[in-house]
C-alpha cells in the first residue's frame, strides 16, 4: 500500500490528531468482510443515487427539465463506470467515485450556455437536450484526456503542494455542505445566506422529518459507544429504514407517506453519445463556442480530484500515488464519455461514507456501482424504500463529524493563523463556490508563507576573516596581518530563495554591519550564494541598492557561488562592469582569497612572503638554522605551473619544503572533477601527513606558479637521523609546530561555524 512508504511514520505522527473515523483491514473471515462490503456499498449507493438525482435536477432545470431522466441516466452511468474502475485500482482503499459537486456546478453552466444558444436559434426542446448531453460527454472525454495526460507524464508530483489550510477548509466545507445537503434532502428547500431560506427550511411542516433525522444521527453516536465502530451506521440505517417503512406504510395513507420519500425517478434509459454525434441536429458551432465552459469542467474536475485525494490522504493517514490516481481517473472518464456517462472522480465524501459504513476492501466501491446499476438497468426505485429523514440524517451526521474534526481536531488548531485561513476558505467555498475558495486559499497560504519565510531571513551565518579564512596557507607575517585586520572582511552565507519578503532584510543587515563597525572600517563584504536556489526581481533591486550604498562607503561587494541565471540577472543590473570595484567568483574560497590578497596589497605587502628561504629556515630551526648543515640532505626541485609534485595514491616517500612559489592540494571525485582543497603560498611544508604515517598520498599537489622546492626523501631523513640527530629533532619540532598551528586554526574555524 502507498501508506507503507518511507514517509508514512512522519505523516502518521503529523496527522494523528485528525480523528476522522478510520478503519483498518480486519483479520476476520473473508465472508464476513464480503458482507460488510456489500452492506456498506448498498448504503453508500443509496446516497450516491440521491446525489445523482439532485445533480440532474440542478443541470436539467427550467427549459431543460424534460431531460431530467436522461440526465439522471448519464449521471448514474458516470457513477458506475468511475466507481468500478477507481475502486478496483486506487491506492486509497476503500474508495468510491462519481460526479463531484464542484464539477457538476460548472456542468450546469455549460448546459445553460448550450441551451441558451440553441433556444435563440429556435431549436426544439429534444434537440436542445441531446446537444446538452453530448456537450457533457465531450467535456467528460477531454477531462479524461487531461487527467490521464497529467498522470502519464508524471506531473502529479508538481501538483502535490496543497497547503494544509486549503485541505482543512475543503474538508470543513465538504462537511458543512454534507450537513446542509442532508437537511435539503429532507425538506426539499435550498439553504442560502438569506435568513428566509432558513426560516422556510426549519418551519413546523418539516419539524417531524427533521426530528426523526436528528434522532437517527443521535442513535449512530450512541451505537458507536456500544458496538464496533463499523457496525453503528449500518445497524442504525437498516433498523430505522425498516421501522420507518413499517410505520409509514401502516399508519399513513399513500398521499401522506409519499412526502417522506424521494420522488420516483421513473423509467431510465441509457443513451449513446456515438449515435447522438451522428444526428443532423447537433450544433457543433454552439459546442465550439462553449469551449471555455468545457475547459472549465476539465479544470475544476482536476482540481476537485487533487483536493479529494489530498484530503483523503489526511483522513486515512496514507500517502497516495497521485500519478497513478490521475491515470486511473482519466481512463475511467474516457470510458464513461463513450458509454454516455458524465465526468467523475475519486470522491472524498463517498469514500468517507463507505469507510464509516464498515467497508473493508476494493469490492465496496463495486457494490456502490452495482446499487446504482439496479436503478439504471433494472428500474429498482430505491428512493421509494429509504425515507428522506434517514438519508438526510446520515448525510448530516457525516457532515458534522467531518466539520468538527477538520476545524477543531486537526493540526490547524495548533496555529491560529492556519485555523483562521481554513475557516475563511470554508465560508468562501460554502457561499461562493469551490473554485473561488480554493484559489483564494492558495493565495492566502502563499502570502502567509511569504510573511513567515521573510521573518526567517536568508543569512545563514555571518563571520569575519578573523574567525574564518580561505583555504590558502600563507607565510607568518601575512597570516599575522590578516588576523589583525581580518575584521575588514565580512562573509555572509546566504540560503534559500531570496524574494521581496527577505531581500530588504539582507540589505538592512549588511548596512547595519557596515555602519556599526567604526574601529576598523569594513572594506569587503563577501555574499556567498552557494546555497541560494534563486532570487526574484525585488531581490535584484535590493542588491542594487546595497551596491549603491557600498559605493558610497567604499566597500567592495564580492559575490560567490552564483549560478548562470543569477549572474546574468545581476550583470543586466549593472554589476561586474569594467571599472567597478565589485567582483564575482565561482566559490567562496576564491572570493575570500581575493579579498585577502587585496587587503595585503593595501598594506603594501606582497601576497607571498618577501623573506628568503634561508631566513625562514633560520626562524624555524633556531640555533641549528644553518642551511649548509641540512642542505646535503635536500634535493633542489623546480616546477613550472601545472607540474605535479605528488600524485594521489603514490607512496609517501618524501617531504617537500616550499621555498618559493605556490602549490595547490587537489583531489579528484568519482565523476572525475578536480576539487582544490587548499593552496599553499611561500615557505611551508607539504607531504608530511603521508610521510609520517607511512601511507599513500591522499591528494595531488600541483604547482600553480613557478615553484622552488627542497625535497627531503625518506632515505635522506634516515641518514640525517644517524649523522645529525639534533637537526632531525629540529625538523620534528618544525613539523609539530606546523601541525599545531593548522589544528589551532581549524579548531577556531569550527568553533566559529558552530556558533
Amino acid at each position: 500500500m502507498a501508506g507503507d512508504g518511507p514517509n508514512a511514520p512522519e505523516t502518521e505522527a503529523l496527522l494523528s490528531s485528525l480523528r476522522i473515523p478510520i478503519l483498518k483491514r480486519p483479520d476476520g473471515p473473508q465472508a464476513a468482510s464480503l458482507g460488510r462490503d456489500m452492506l456498506a456499498g448498498a448504503i453508500a449507493g443509496v446516497v450516491q443515487i440521491a446525489y445523482c438525482i439532485s445533480f440532474s435536477a440542478l443541470i436539467f432545470q427550467g427549459s431543460l427539465a424534460g431531460g431530467f431522466a436522461m440526465g439522471l441516466a448519464a449521471l448514474l452511468m458516470g457513477t458506475i463506470v468511475t466507481g468500478v474502475i477507481v475502486s478496483l485500482t486506487t491506492s486509497l482503499v476503500p474508495s468510491d467515485a462519481g460526479p463531484d459537486t464542484p464539477a457538476v456546478a460548472v456542468m450546469s453552466v455549460l448546459a445553460t450556455t448550450i441551451a441558451s444558444a440553441l433556444a435563440a436559434q429556435g431549436a426544439s426542446q429534444d434537440t436542445i437536450i441531446i446537444n446538452v448531453l453530448l456537450a457533457l460527454a465531450v467535456s467528460t472525454f477531454f477531462t479524461g484526456l487531461l487527467l490521464f495526460g497529467l498522470g502519464a507524464f508524471r506531473i502529479g508530483q508538481f501538483l502535490r503542494f496543497v497547503p494544509y489550510p486549503v485541505i482543512g477548509g475543503f474538508l470543513a466545507a465538504s462537511g458543512w455542505l454534507l450537513m446542509t445537503g442532508g437537511i435539503e434532502v429532507i425538506t426539499g428547500t435550498s439553504l442560502t445566506i438569506s435568513p428566509s431560506s432558513w426560516v422556510e427550511t426549519f418551519s413546523s411542516q418539516n419539524a417531524a422529518q427533521l426530528g426523526v433525522a436528528a434522532v437517527f444521527a443521535l442513535t449512530i453516536v450512541i451505537l458507536r459507544r456500544w458496538v464496533h465502530t463499523f457496525l453503528a451506521l449500518p445497524i442504525a440505517f437498516v433498523g430505522f429504514m425498516i421501522v420507518m417503512d413499517v410505520v409509514l406504510f401502516l399508519l399513513l395513507d399513500h398521499s401522506q407517506s409519499s412526502s417522506w420519500f424521494l420522488a420516483s425517478v421513473g423509467e431510465l434509459t441509457p443513451w449513446s453519445p456515438l449515435k447522438a454525434a451522428m444526428r443532423n441536429d447537433i450544433d457543433w458551432t454552439a459546442m465550439l463556442s462553449s469551449s471555455a465552459e468545457i475547459g472549465a469542467v476539465c479544470g475544476v474536475t482536476a482540481i476537485s480530484m487533487l483536493l479529494d485525494v489530498s484530503s483523503l490522504e489526511v483522513a486515512r493517514q496514507k500517502t497516495a500515488n497521485l500519478d497513478r490516481e490521475l491515470r486511473v481517473n482519466g481512463l475511467a472518464n474516457l470510458l464513461a464519455s463513450v458509454l454516455g456517462g458524465v465526468a467523475g472522480n475519486l470522491s472524498l465524501n463517498g469514500s468517507i461514507l463507505i469507510n464509516e459504513a464498515g467497508a473493508v476492501s476494493r469490492l465496496s466501491g463495486v457494490f456502490v456501482a452495482l446499487t446504482c446499476g439496479l436503478v439504471l438497468f433494472v428500474g429498482l426505485d430505491v428512493g421509494m424504500f429509504v425515507p428522506k429523514s434517514v438519508l438526510g440524517g446520515m448525510l448530516a451526521y457525516l457532515g458534522v463529524v467531518i466539520l468538527v474534526e477538520a476545524l477543531f481536531h486537526a493540526p490547524a488548531k495548533r496555529s491560529y493563523a492556519d485555523f483562521a485561513l481554513a475557516l475563511a476558505i470554508t465560508i468562501v467555498i460554502c457561499y461562493f463556490g469551490y473554485l473561488l475558495g480554493v484559489v483564494l486559499g492558495v493565495i492566502g497560504a502563499c502570502l502567509m508563507f511569504a510573511m513567515s519565510y521573510s521573518r526567517i531571513g536568508v543569512i545563514r551565518r555571518h563571520l569575519t576573516r578573523q574567525e574564518f579564512a580561505g583555504n590558502v596557507e600563507r607565510a607568518a607575517e601575512q597570516a599575522r596581518i590578516l588576523r589583525e585586520e581580518g575584521g575588514r572582511i565580512h562573509i555572509f552565507w546566504l540560503s534559500g530563495f531570496i524574494f521581496f519578503g527577505s531581500s530588504n532584510g539582507l540589505f538592512e543587515r549588511v548596512r547595519r554591519t557596515i555602519d556599526g563597525q567604526t574601529d576598523i572600517p569594513v572594506g569587503y563584504v563577501v555574499l556567498d550564494f552557494g546555497a541560494v536556489s534563486g532570487l526574484d526581481t525585488s531581490a535584484v533591486l535590493s542588491l542594487v541598492k546595497l551596491r549603491n550604498y557600498c559605493d558610497e562607503t567604499r566597500v567592495t561587494l564580492v559575490f560567490s557561488g552564483l549560478d548562470d541565471t543569477m549572474r546574468n540577472n545581476l550583470s543586466r543590473a549593472g554589476f561586474f562592469v569594467d571599472g567597478h570595484r565589485h567582483r564575482s567568483f565561482r566559490s567562496r574560497n576564491e572570493a575570500i582569497e581575493w579579498c585577502e590578497e587585496e587587503l595585503l596589497r593595501e598594506r603594501a605587502l606582497p601576497a607571498v612572503s618577501h623573506r628568503t628561504f634561508e631566513g625562514w629556515i633560520e626562524a624555524e630551526f633556531g640555533v641549528l638554522a644553518d642551511l649548509g648543515r641540512i642542505e646535503p640532505y635536500l634535493d633542489r626541485c623546480e616546477f613550472m605551473p601545472g607540474d605535479v609534485l605528488f600524485r594521489q595514491g603514490e607512496p609517501s616517500d618524501s617531504v617537500d619544503m616550499i621555498a618559493e612559489g605556490c602549490v595547490a592540494v587537489t583531489v579528484t571525485d568519482e565523476t572525475g572533477r578536480m576539487i582544490r582543497l587548499r593552496r599553499m603560498v611561500g615557505q611551508t611544508v607539504v607531504g608530511e601527513m603521508g610521510f609520517y604515517r607511512d601511507l599513500p598520498r591522499t591528494a595531488d599537489v600541483v604547482a600553480e606558479q613557478p615553484t622552488l622546492v627542497f625535497r627531503l626523501s625518506r632515505a635522506s631523513f634516515e641518514t640525517m637521523r644517524e649523522k645529525d640527530p639534533a637537526a632531525a629533532a629540529a625538523f620534528h619540532q618544525l613539523i609539530v609546530r606546523l601541525l599545531a598551528d593548522r589544528l589551532d586554526f581549524a579548531n577556531r574555524e569550527i568553533s566559529a561555524l558552530l556558533l
